[in-house]
């Protein structure tokens, strides 16, 4: 099991000396980098002493993926597998609430079919890259397709990928009032997001949510990673506490 951080990649020492197994900075961030930034970024990930196993935020903002064509899509992906490939990336989370949203006057039905042809592309792209692209449920805040992990399942099945998997995020399960036995009803998660269902911050201390999808990790024989994906107001002190509550209660539960 590993435990990581959400962060810029500028952060990466500072991640490594609290003591986290890897940092999971944005990919959006990354392959916007002019390619002398990116190379000192590259040289800074090559020397430090732990790498970017992870990263989040798979496309920009201004991307609107249902309404761009695939040639676009494909052409940023390209770029941003590729870069995600030589800082060691081997997981890449499908988040990206606001471009996966359902366009104005288009049917649930029309935005699903869209997004199964994107995220099918998306997986052809990565697999040449050897990342996983592993697909975030999101609250109903944030977006308004896939929040759930059934629904987020059921994209998994039709795009029928091997490199499109699914992510277990604690906030937007707990936030969506969903049951973590599904995470053992669906057969399993790829990857893992963790933060408190309240304001969405590090976890500082044991709650019911952690421990059940604990649980539940468990239960699939889960050995992969988990990443805080969280706020904090003072990350040099917060950082340490919450390592030490995530082994402790992963080895309790």
């Amino acid at each position: 099991m590993k435990f990581g951080l959400c962060a810029g990649l500028d952060k990466i020492g500072e991640v490594a000396a609290l003591g986290y197994d890897y940092i999971e900075p944005p990919v959006n961030g990354t392959a916007a980098l002019s390619d002398e930034d990116f190379a000192a970024k590259l040289a800074m990930v090559k020397a430090a002493p732990i790498a970017c196993e992870a990263f989040n935020l798979l496309f920009p903002k201004t991307m609107q993926v249902m309404l761009t064509p695939d040639e676009e899509i494909a052409a940023y992906l390209h770029k941003a597998m590729s870069r995600v490939q030589q800082l060691g990336g081997k997981v890449a989370v499908f988040g990206s609430g606001k471009s996966r949203g359902v366009p104005e006057g288009w049917t649930y039905e029309q935005a699903f079919r869209r997004l199964v042809e994107v995220t099918r592309l998306t997986g052809e792209v990565a697999q040449q890259y050897g990342v996983v692209i592993v697909i975030e449920p999101l609250n109903r805040t944030e977006t308004d397709t896939v929040n759930s992990m059934a629904e987020g399942a059921a994209l998994c099945a039709v795009v029928n990928h091997p490199n499109v998997k699914l992510l277990c995020d604690s906030f937007h399960v707990a936030k969506e009032n969903e049951p973590f036995s599904d995470i053992v009803r669906l057969g399993g998660v790829s990857h893992v997001h963790v933060a408190t269902k309240e304001g969405r911050r590090y976890p500082l201390t044991a709650d019911e949510d952690l421990k059940a999808m604990y649980l539940n990790l468990k239960a699939t024989g889960y050995d992969g990673l988990i990443s805080i994906e969280g706020k904090t107001d003072d990350m040099a002190a917060d950082s340490p506490v919450a390592l030490a509550l995530l082994k402790k209660m992963w080895e309790e539960a």
